[in-house]
């Protein structure tokens, strides 16, 4: 049986698919991938390739121009028709409208959609934005009518597909996130002890007594970019006791290229790191993880990872977010657009509450994201 995954991504393919993909290949599915060719992070196709994926390129954009988006259908289409798969399965907004309209088209015979968040244009309500949100809903609508089931990452993202009559109910799945393997994310107190010594090395400053504050996030102002930032700097100016760290790609899109992070960095006393493919390493060395996002999440695969590695966690009660935290419990919650409000919880962080968090954050992630929870409901569907 050939599976098509089609995704805007290739290291979104790899890095949040990746136990899917192993589970298929060792029953016997015949996988195909479409995606870019080049992540924002660099290309993760070789790395499908290892393990067993036949890959084909489609180069994704952001252009909501129709010539665009029509070479794009186009592209997928051509695939799609030569490959003949029995079952195709994309995730995120472009994938999901142009891969489940070309599945239709070329008779397959099971079509699946993952909603992986609502995204940046539901963060917004200017014109334009409710103009493109109406344009989406609408292609949604119509793709969910040829789709076998839609799985969904939160349950506010279900209910509102459900409630504006985007999908019937019965073809609603709610998943745990992207879910996550953690065998891979296993750890111990040396691993932890190698990562900060390595953290150590590379900022040049010895962060053995140090509370560790990671931001792991693209730029985005909609991820809490400069709430972040300021607090960092607010904190920095009172104490040392903290060591702010930033890891994740530019967005010069959102005017936040390189250089003006590093301008930023030095100004709000972050270690800004750029993306790094070894950011269990750096979240390993860390204490607290903050996301304090207002875009519309899946659930964040940095918060899932941050509950495998047992960190406390702060951020948003959003959509996707909310799933990561009992407030007070594994972490705090904090105000959207509120840098003083982070400011707040991230100085109520002492020794004493690391201690005592200890332990919880890995219960959520045993209970809730275990990778095989997904792979088995994910299969259960492809086969019913």
């Amino acid at each position: 049986m050939k599976i098509l995954m089609i995704a805007n991504t290739d290291g979104a393919l790899y890095n949040f698919r990746k136990p899917l993909i192993k589970k298929l290949i060792s029953e016997g599915f015949e996988v195909h991938s479409i995606s870019s060719s080049k992540s924002p992070e660099g290309s993760y196709i070789r790395l499908l390739e290892k393990l067993g994926v036949h890959t084909h390129i489609v180069e994704f954009d952001n252009s909501v121009g129709i010539f665009d988006n029509f070479s794009i259908f186009s592209d997928i289409n051509k695939i799609v028709k030569e490959v003949s798969p029995d079952i195709v399965h994309s995730f995120t907004h472009k994938p999901a409208i142009f891969g489940t309209f070309s599945a239709r088209l070329n008779g397959a015979k099971k079509i699946f959609i993952t909603v992986t968040g609502l995204g940046r244009l539901f963060s917004y309500d200017t014109f334009k934005f409710k103009v493109y949100r109406k344009v989406l809903l609408n292609q949604y609508r119509l793709a969910c009518r040829f789709s076998s089931k839609v799985f969904f990452q939160n349950p506010d993202d279900m209910d509102f597909f459900i409630e504006k009559k985007i999908v019937k109910k019965d073809r609603a799945v709610l998943t745990p996130g992207s879910g996550i393997d953690l065998e891979e994310f296993s750890f111990s107190k040396e691993k932890i002890k190698i990562s900060k010594d390595f953290l150590s090395q590379e900022l040049g400053i010895d962060v053995k007594n140090k509370i560790i504050v990671l931001f792991p996030a693209r730029a985005l102002p909609e991820k809490g970019f400069f709430e972040f930032y300021k607090s960092a700097k607010f904190i920095s100016q009172l104490t040392d006791k903290y060591v702010f760290i930033h890891l994740g790609s530019a967005y010069p899109d959102a005017g936040l290229d390189e250089k003006k992070i590093k301008y930023l960095s030095v100004e709000s006393k972050v270690f800004y790191l750029g993306f790094k493919k070894n950011i269990k390493d750096y979240m390993l060395a860390s204490d607290i993880v903050v996301l304090p996002s207002y875009y519309r999440e899946g659930i964040p695969r940095s918060l899932i990872e941050a509950l495998a590695l047992d960190k406390i966690i702060i951020t948003t009660n959003l959509p996707g977010c909310r799933e990561t935290v009992i407030d007070g419990w594994n972490g705090f919650f904090v105000r959207e657009r509120d840098w003083r409000n982070l400011t707040e919880k991230i100085l109520s962080i002492d020794e004493n509450t690391i201690k005592k968090f200890s332990s919880r954050s890995i219960l959520l992630a045993r209970k809730y994201f275990d990778s095989r929870i997904l792979v088995n409901l994910t299969l259960k569907e492809y086969l019913g």
